[in-house]
């Protein structure tokens, strides 16, 4: 129902935004997506980043304890077991429809020529 307005005032409604309790923020690097076959757009969105060795090996230091040690922080560790190139976490992936997509687009388009104009100045 829209909002009161007085006579003669365009029309508006207020939009109330909640968030879910699963709602995250998260890095985005790129997205894979493509069409689906009922004609809607899927789009997944990842972060990319190199990958963690399944195994190190660390050098050791003494302690002023005899007979204890630490982990060398200083030394790189080695990795003994690891994946070779890099990883693309992807995060979540969605569904929309053409519509959408294009409503999306505008968007995008909108607020990138807005950065690009703020960076002019």
């Amino acid at each position: 129902m829209p909002d009161a307005e007085p006579a003669g005032a365009p029309l508006s409604l207020t939009v109330n935004y909640l968030k879910s309790a699963d709602f995250r923020e998260i890095t985005c690097h790129g997205a894979v997506g493509g069409p689906t076959p009922n004609g809607e757009l899927w789009l997944a969105f990842y972060t990319e980043r190199l990958p963690l060795p399944r195994i190190a090996r660390h050098k050791l230091k003494p302690t002023e304890t005899e007979g204890l040690f630490t982990i060398d922080e200083e030394a790189p560790a080695e990795p003994v077991e690891s994946r070779q190139g890099i990883i693309r976490n992807v995060e979540f992936g969605l569904y929309m429809s053409v519509e959408t997509a294009e409503k999306l687009h505008a968007w995008l388009e909108r607020n990138i020529d807005s950065l690009k104009h703020r960076e002019d100045k």
